[in-house]
């Protein structure tokens, strides 16, 4: 049953006002996942409560838990929507066509997600550092492993057999790709998304080959 923003069932009726608890039931939803964000750069995730998260947005309890399981749960379905995003993007792009990149880029179009991560990089860095490194780094393997096997079943030609399947090629680029964003992170990013974008296409095109 949809909920109100106070926690309280909203009033079944009409089509319109469905659409209405709609729109309200995601501001809610995008208000509480905005007070995390907000959170995560001012203290340590770790040190995060679910009190700290409905303060921020201004809600209730009951309200925060009709929609998430705890403050993980509100993580992870943030994160799921960002991979959602970035794997528009990269479709998005591909249909354009590579933008001065080779055939790796052509494929795995990874230069959206450094960009990304270079755009978003004061939440990455306070992730990361602020007790939430090992939830974040995990969570974000999940969801672009997933959408990297997607986009490559997508992309690569089917005919003949492959040395080594996707899902193994997938898992491998995605271990590598959340292995330097770290890196980069750390060092706090010596190189322009454009140019460890370069780095990780170099060292990803072996792996690209066994897909022929």
């Amino acid at each position: 049953m949809p909920h109100s923003s106070d926690g309280n069932p909203a009033p079944e009726s009409g089509s319109g006002d469905g659409r209405r608890v709609d729109r309200r039931v995601q501001r809610t939803r995008e208000g509480l996942h905005h007070a995390l964000l907000d959170l995560i750069l001012e203290k340590r995730y770790d040190k995060i409560t679910v009190q700290d998260i409905i303060d921020r947005a201004n809600v209730g309890r009951s309200t925060f838990y009709a929609h998430f399981l705890d403050k993980e749960d509100l993580l992870e379905q943030g994160l799921r929507q960002i991979g959602q995003q970035l794997h528009q993007s990269m479709a998005e792009r591909s249909d354009d066509g590579p933008e001065g990149g080779g055939e790796a880029d052509s494929i795995l179009n990874s230069h959206v997600f450094f960009v990304h991560a270079y755009a978003n990089r004061d939440l990455y860095r306070a992730m990361i550092s602020g007790g939430g490194g090992d939830f974040l780094l995990d969570t974000g393997r999940k969801h672009f492993t997933a959408g990297l096997e997607a986009h490559l079943s997508e992309r690569v030609a089917t005919g003949g057999k492959q040395e080594i399947p996707t899902a193994v090629v997938a898992r491998y680029l995605a271990g590598a790709m959340m292995s330097i964003l770290t890196w980069w992170l750390a060092e706090d990013m010596p190189y322009p998304p454009e140019t460890i974008n370069a780095m990780y296409e170099s060292l990803a095109r072996p792996s690209l080959e066994a897909l022929r």
